[in-house]
């Protein structure tokens, strides 16, 4: 069943010289937006080319994008129907933090806390199996990480590096993927969007770092463990939306939407 639930959902012209894609971001907004809900069914594709003023073909090409998010499944005979959000791809938690100009702080605080854990025991499995060369390429990203000069978001796409690095110690493949897999959600532009607007910085890890590669070159490897895993730890959080030791508030928001 067709059921809008505000109304019916106003569509603009897609901008982008790749149309099903700008398609595509709509309609999944408009699932995020619960004006489709699971089970519903989106409109025929004949509907949805006329009220985005494309063609069929660009419908089409947006639909099959909208399935590898795992937002929807085309039925042959039954539509397009919507799935619950739960199964959808891991690609989606950047829109649905921040959308159309607002975060969802509720989502940005389950994201932080599955964050951390992933992250934790990586930790120890990289400091067991830590090399002198892997200490050089921990200390590049370190510099890089902390040089003034260089914009907020290359800095952390530094802290990204390291995070991939860590894994990369571990020797374990399903570790690299899944840091992997995490880095490309952090980088994501509306998680980007969410640390401009809350003004976050990435400079508290620097000295965590440090204290993490003192305590490897000390022959202190449970201290090590515990200073890296303290960065992870904070690299999660100020990546994904919350400053260092602080808590997301409603106050906050208002706070740093106005400065």
């Amino acid at each position: 069943m067709m059921a809008p639930i505000v109304g019916v959902r106003v569509f603009r012209p897609p901008q982008r010289r790749r149309l099903h894609e700008d398609v595509a971001e709509q309609l999944r907004d408009a699932i995020l937006e619960n004006h489709y809900r699971a089970g519903d069914k989106l409109p025929p594709e004949r509907e949805l080319a006329e009220r985005f003023g494309v063609n069929r073909t660009s419908i089409r090409e947006a639909i099959k994008t909208l399935e590898s998010w795992g937002l929807v499944v085309a039925r042959q005979g039954d539509g397009i129907i919507v799935q619950p959000l739960v199964e959808a791809s891991l690609d989606l938690i950047g829109p649905m933090i921040f959308r159309q100009g607002r975060i969802d702080t509720a989502l940005l605080r389950e994201m932080q806390e599955v964050v951390s854990v992933v992250l934790y025991e990586m930790a120890r499995a990289a400091v067991e199996r830590l090399k002198q060369e892997h200490l050089r390429e921990l200390k590049e990203w370190r510099n890089r990480l902390a040089d003034p000069s260089l914009p907020r978001e290359e800095r952390f796409a530094a802290a990204r590096a390291i995070m991939v690095l860590v894994a990369d110690i571990t020797g374990n493949r399903v570790w690299q993927m899944v840091a992997r897999r995490l880095r490309n959600m952090l980088a994501s532009a509306p998680l980007q969007k969410t640390r401009e607007r809350l003004q976050l910085d990435p400079s508290p890890l620097v000295g965590l770092i440090d204290s993490c590669v003192d305590a490897v070159e000390a022959g202190k490897p449970k201290e090590a463990v515990a200073r890296l895993r303290e960065a992870l730890r904070v690299l999660g959080e100020s990546s994904v939306g919350m400053p260092f030791g602080t808590a997301i508030t409603p106050s906050l928001l208002r706070r740093r939407r106005s400065t």
